[in-house]
């Protein structure tokens, strides 16, 4: 067997005496010492001349580098928003979700008319259930049954049960108030 020369441990092989001596608590040289020294030096939070915001050795010429308050990078990536005229710093077109779906909305399959008949609806309609006054959750009925059909007396306003109840085997019990609502109906005070 093998003896360590700092602790006199037996170790098997002359690989695991070489690593033991390497990492023994006993040897003076030993390189954990070595490996926190360099632990230190990677944790420790380096600031970033741009934002001020304290970064790890490994990733701070990255963070630099991609900085928001960096001037290269306003200048290279910064814009305006095409639709709200936000400026902002990314390389994407828009600056959110909601800027991006309105920018691309002529992108869809469907016709803008069919992605607009919500809007059309409440524009005429008051937004509340036109059978219970519900106006926290409201759908869009088209009474037609033809989604491409958007005129403002086909699309009527109700709550998702009641929504639901004519598209079902109950929509006898809600289709006379719905059609006395249409009757009602007057589109010139929108």
């Amino acid at each position: 067997m093998l003896n360590c020369n700092f602790c006199k441990r037996e170790c098997k092989n002359d690989n695991s005496l070489r690593n033991h001596e390497r990492l023994c608590k006993t040897n003076p040289n030993r390189q954990s010492v070595k490996i926190d020294a360099a632990r230190e030096k990677a944790y420790k939070k380096y600031d970033c001349s741009y934002c001020g915001i304290g970064i790890s050795l490994t990733n701070f010429k990255k963070h630099e580098n991609h900085c928001k308050s960096n001037p290269k990078v306003i200048e290279k990536k910064g814009k305006n928003c095409p639709v709200c005229d936000t400026f902002f710093i990314s390389e994407s077109v828009t600056c959110s979700y909601s800027c991006s779906n309105t920018h691309f909305n002529h992108l869809r399959n469907k016709p803008e008319t069919y992605n607009n008949y919500r809007t059309i609806c409440f524009k005429y309609h008051k937004k509340e259930c036109v059978i219970c006054k519900e106006n926290k959750i409201v759908a869009v009925h088209h009474m037609n049954e033809d989604h491409e059909d958007n005129r403002p007396e086909n699309l009527i306003p109700l709550c998702p049960t009641h929504h639901q109840y004519v598209h079902s085997r109950y929509k006898d019990d809600v289709l006379s108030l719905i059609e006395n609502y249409i009757e009602n109906l007057n589109l010139s005070v929108a």
